[in-house]
């Protein structure tokens, strides 16, 4: 019974730290904030694997200056982020979706780590109801006889 709520302890407290660690911090608190977020958000699309926040090419300068424009009129993230994907297609969009292919992308990873830990669960609950086996009283004769011939 201790073990059981051994493990229940230790899979409430993995659990707690993933939901914890995947919480947002909150939305941005200023313009510059948001703007900073949301060039984070979006490929530069002449640069290699960098965001728009991280580049200094004059497509993502642009781009920036752009996004903070609309962030002062007033416009919401999702306007933003339609316009930049209309403007320059959705492979701009660095956050991933969650439907299709990449959702089963992001997905199949951790259900093939739960099962995995399912079996390993499984695994050592069946070694530690296997019975002890001890030797007969035959079995120690046999080797105590045996260890007698090999000292002569």
């Amino acid at each position: 019974m201790n073990r059981r709520i051994g493990w229940l302890l230790i899979a409430i407290v993995a659990l707690s730290a993933l939901v914890i660690s995947t919480q947002v911090d909150g939305p941005p608190r200023t313009n510059a904030d948001r703007v900073r977020a949301l060039s984070e958000d979006f490929a530069c699309p002449t640069c290699d694997g960098q965001s728009i926040a991280e580049s200094n090419a004059v497509v993502a300068q642009e781009i920036r200056r752009d996004i903070s424009r609309q962030v002062d009129e007033g416009a919401t993230d999702e306007q933003i982020t339609e316009r930049l994907i209309a403007s320059y297609d959705e492979s701009i969009d660095l956050r991933p979706r969650s439907s299709g292919l990449v959702g089963l992308v992001w997905v199949l990873p951790v259900a093939a780590m739960v099962l995995g830990m399912g079996g390993l669960a499984a695994v050592f609950r069946r070694w530690q109801q296997r019975p002890n086996k001890t030797a007969s009283p035959e079995d120690e004769e046999m080797v105590a006889a045996l260890r007698e011939q090999q000292r002569q």
